[in-house]
């Protein structure tokens, strides 16, 4: 049985004269934890950019769920979850409004037993800006699974974070794992 969720072959993207990617393929299955490594300046993030649909490449193919990418991204986004290795939200918005806002994109109910589940609770009416480096990377987690995505993009995801907020994401992946999500790390 063939459980690919992600599918990249010969994906290549030059900013100027410098290859950002060159000639990457690899596949990931459902379920599988897959690490992209590599030095600053490697092509990491632009790799996820392309696949998460934020870049197109010069060369390459991706297929997210057997669709793909290029052809159909809007269908892909609905299957994808991304937390950006940088980004933010309003900084006046809080968690509770933030889940609600992502919630009604995906076309789902509120899901603020999320907020309990990453210790955020406490924090639900605090405004964005007021939130510690691992409460906002924290929520954005919250927001990049909370449509029980078939593929997660977590771009350094615990840059920032402290012992325990990192032992907290690392136990969320393995539920992510253990649910059949795709999990690609850079």
């Amino acid at each position: 049985m063939n459980n690919e969720v992600i599918l990249v072959k010969n994906l290549s993207k030059t900013y100027d004269q410098t290859k950002a990617v060159d000639d990457v393929s690899f596949q990931v299955q459902a379920g599988e934890i897959f690490g992209l490594l590599g030095p600053n300046g490697a092509g990491k993030t632009t790799t996820l950019e392309m696949l998460e649909g934020l870049r197109v490449p010069d060369s390459g193919s991706i297929e997210i769920a057997g669709i793909d990418m290029l052809a159909q991204p809007e269908k892909v986004r609905a299957l994808i979850g991304v937390q950006l290795q940088s980004g933010g939200l309003p900084e006046s918005m809080t968690p509770q409004e933030a889940v609600a806002l992502f919630s009604a994109y995906h076309g789902q109910k509120p899901q603020t037993d999320l907020l309990q589940h990453f210790d955020l609770w406490d924090k639900r009416d605090t405004q964005y800006h007021a939130l510690s480096t691992g409460q906002k990377r924290r929520l954005a987690l919250i927001l990049a699974i909370l449509h029980k995505p078939r593929v997660l993009f977590l771009d350094e995801p615990t840059a920032g974070l402290d012992v325990a907020s990192r032992a907290a994401l690392h136990e969320i992946i393995g539920e992510l794992r253990e649910e059949g999500t795709a999990v690609l790390l850079a």
